[in-house]
């Protein structure tokens, strides 16, 4: 963590810190902190042990941290628009995020307290009123092309900027004719038309009376405003003609998330999210987290690489006869979910299992099962016996092959070690220095501008390079918010990010 509070309540750089004599509070849980250096990672602040989270390390003033992780508008960190019904009755709201503990805390030490006015709806709401155990943060409005915001006094803004707060200006409205609000974290919050995913329940706004198919559940609720608006209640089957009427409005139903496990046999062992088992045949169940599709297929990969699919349909269980010895994966195809990865073998004792780590070490640095890495230096490879698992090489200028006994090997020699079917670990054969030529700090201040600043977006191949960059930095506490960010915009970046990765790829 890069700032905390001093006694004065004034955020501190933790470089501008003493190190001795003060004691600093976490701007994100309140909790105590103290300053740490060494010779890796710059100065920080760090927590006692067995403190803080992992929100305190990506903490960043003005962005997500909260107590009130359950509330949407904490999440997305500006205003939006929420739905709430009362019977046949309904009412539409601006919900504003909360404050920050550190935040409110500021507001009392330094008296920063503001009113903001929503110009189209003529009304107003306080720093009071964002309070983290308010109930009162939302602002009654009626449809609009689109709404806008602004300060009752010049002491305002500049109390609203000295609590790091980025909210826009202007925000859209009521500018299409159809418009879901589906739950998200306790709230019916109001979406664009784009790929999404629904509850069972809902809720729908449109300018027309709107003919349902007969499989769809809905209630209509009072006309308002020149607005139709109903509660609706899905199947739990999702069929191929239903996803296609939601397509009429321009919302695209991504498929179920799935989740595999096995059932039988009822006995076997479990490593790293991989099950060890020493039958031929077992049962694999599959659940759907919120509907289930009208039918679905089910993929085989087995140790040689030769696959086989299962059509499903009205059946959440597959007997399963595993012909190979080794690591066979499943997933479902054309739908995100968790894949089973089973071993099939002799002996899966505890003996066995203790030694399934993998025997990999690259500079003294043991690599784990199942995670997929790449490293773009290293300077020796070790491959420990005795081998416990298929482990294959790829050498420079060869064909893979499989490894029969452990040994040692040196840069530039290795570019992928890997078990069939689950696990890779790849090498650059180029020491790319091009990765310090990123100015990282003034990415990362990019990143939080990225509300108020215009932005571009970048292929999947620039994704995976940048988010490979990030593996450079030695300041683990930069790496760790910026891998945030990427995580949460993914291949939507800043205009620098953009330009940044044209230039190094």
């Amino acid at each position: 963590m890069e700032r905390a509070f001093d006694q004065l309540g004034k955020l501190v750089h933790a470089k501008n810190a003493h190190k001795y004599g003060i004691v600093y509070t976490c701007p994100c849980c309140g909790a105590r902190v103290f300053k740490a250096e060494g010779r890796i990672q710059s100065a920080h602040f760090r927590h006692e042990r067995g403190q803080g989270s992992k929100r305190c390390e990506l903490y960043v003033q003005g962005l997500t941290s909260s107590s009130r992780l359950d509330d949407y508008s904490v999440m997305v960190s500006r205003p939006f628009i929420t739905f709430e019904s009362d019977g046949d009755d309904w009412n539409l709201f601006i919900t504003f995020p909360y404050l920050t503990p550190s935040q409110a805390r500021q507001c009392d030490l330094q008296h920063l307290h503001f009113k903001i006015k929503c110009n189209e709806m003529n009304s107003f709401i306080s720093s009071a009123q964002l309070w983290p155990n308010s109930n009162e943060n939302k602002l009654q409005i009626v449809p609009k092309e689109s709404y806008s915001f602004s300060f009752v006094r010049k002491e305002d803004e500049r109390c609203y900027e000295k609590l790091g707060l980025f909210w826009p200006e202007y925000m859209k409205g009521f500018r299409n004719s159809v418009y879901l609000f589906p739950l998200i974290n306790k709230n019916f919050c109001m979406v664009e038309p784009k790929e999404l995913s629904l509850n069972d329940t809902f809720y729908m706004m449109s300018r027309k009376k709107i003919e349902f198919p007969k499989e769809i559940y809905a209630k209509a609720l009072n006309k308002k405003y020149g607005w139709f608006a109903y509660k609706i209640q899905l199947p739990y089957v999702l069929t191929d003609s239903l996803i296609k009427w939601f397509q009429r409005f321009g919302y695209f139903l991504k498929p179920p998330y799935y989740y595999l496990d096995i059932v039988f046999p009822s006995v076997f062992g479990r490593k790293n999210g991989a099950f060890f088992i020493e039958e031929k045949e077992c049962i694999i169940q599959v659940t759907f987290r919120d509907f289930k599709p009208q039918n679905f297929h089910l993929i085989h990969i087995k140790p040689d690489y030769t696959s086989k699919e299962y059509r499903l349909s009205n059946n959440f269980f597959k007997k399963v006869i595993l012909d190979k010895k080794g690591f066979h994966t499943f997933y479902i195809k054309n739908q995100e979910g968790k894949m089973l990865h089973l071993y099939y073998g002799e002996k899966i004792d505890t003996h066995f299992l203790d030694k399934v780590d993998s025997a990999i070490t690259v500079d003294q640095q043991q690599l784990e099962l199942f995670e997929k890495k790449s490293v773009s230096k290293y300077k020796s490879i070790s491959v420990m016996e005795p081998l416990s698992l298929p482990y294959w090489i790829k050498e420079k200028n060869k064909f893979a092959r499989e490894l029969n006994h452990g040994g040692n090997f040196f840069y530039p020699s290795v570019e992928k070690i890997f078990i069939p079917g689950i696990w890779l670990f790849s090498f650059s054969l180029e020491e790319d220095q091009r990765h310090d030529e990123f100015d990282w700090h003034k990415i990362l201040l990019a990143y939080m501008r990225m509300e108020q600043e215009a932005t571009n977006w970048i292929s999947n191949e620039q994704y995976i390079f940048l988010k490979k960059c990030l593996g450079s930095i030695y300041d683990k506490n930069l790496q760790s918010k910026l891998t945030y960010y990427l995580k949460l915009y993914r291949n939507q970046v800043p205009k620098l990010v953009k330009e940044s990765v044209q230039r190094m790829k």
